[in-house]
């Protein structure tokens, strides 16, 4: 499922100024502008591979296991049962140079508005090109920020759950798209997209979704229509860093919607 965004934000210098110098006037930088343009769900169980894994969980009798495989299916390896998502940003770029990302920061609430919702948060730092030590794992001074307008890491660090969010590096999900790669916004750039991938980490995932799962687990072994609604809440940061005016840090969201999936799969929005 898909959620789109036209949310704008403002940056943390919104005007030009001049610069006198040698050479005559010239513009000093400013910081780029940010929008968070969709939230997609790019891979998930679904409803049935979800009932099939709890069924034998939730029913600890031989007779009701044994209706669990015959009516749903086997348990599904663990490896089935993670979810990754994707969120794609636009981000205009006034100036006559290139400007590069350095670091990322997100924070995800699953189930939000429930009694089991849970936070996850990650900050990645993005890499040099050809920078084969970079892992992406955040220093000392990763993604901080001043203002309370600005999340920072700290913010959403000690009420997380551990491991609920990572950033996606298996390249099986992936694809071609480098998670920890410098993104350079080109000179002069409007709407240039960015995406990155996350994973919910699947030992955190499970431990969510066995809290609410017991009426799909009653409605596959009664032949019933299958679909399971994951609300969602996700807010960030993203880093920049602009010459003269150094590390430039934009938030994005918070914003709210639902992921779907369904007995075949992730149900997209334009979907009834």
């Amino acid at each position: 499922m898909s959620a789109r965004r036209s949310l704008l934000l403002v940056p943390l210098f919104s005007a030009c100024e001049l610069l006198s110098s040698a050479g005559g006037v010239a513009a000093i930088p400013v910081a780029p502008t940010l929008a968070l343009d969709e939230s997609a769900l790019v891979a998930a169980p679904t409803a049935r591979e979800i009932a099939a894994w709890y069924c034998p969980q939730i029913h600890g009798d031989p007779i009701t296991r044994a209706l669990c495989q015959s009516t749903i299916g086997p348990v599904p390896p663990q490896h089935r049962m993670q979810f990754h998502f994707e969120l794609r940003y636009l981000i205009d770029n006034p100036n006559e140079i290139p400007i590069p990302t350095t670091e990322i920061l997100a924070a995800l609430e699953v189930f939000k508005g429930r009694e089991i919702m849970e936070l996850g948060a990650v900050c990645a730092v993005l890499c040099n090109e050809g920078d084969t030590a970079c892992t992406g794992a955040p220093g000392e001074n990763s993604c901080k920020a001043d203002g309370n307008e600005i999340t920072s890491f700290e913010d959403v660090l000690t009420k997380s759950l551990p491991n609920l969010l990572v950033l996606t590096l298996d390249a099986a999900i992936n694809g071609d798209l480098d998670n920890l790669a410098k993104r350079l916004i080109p000179a002069g750039a409007k709407n240039f997209e960015v995406r990155v991938r996350f994973s919910l980490g699947v030992d955190a995932m499970l431990e969510i979704l066995g809290k609410t799962v017991d009426q799909l687990v009653d409605d596959a072994l009664s032949n019933r229509p299958l679909e399971l609604e994951i609300p969602y809440s996700v807010r960030g940061t993203i880093w920049f860093d602009v010459p003269i005016i150094g590390r430039v840090a934009l938030g994005y969201g918070a914003f709210e919607d639902v992921w779907r999936v369904g007995v075949d799969g992730i149900v997209d929005a334009a979907s009834p």
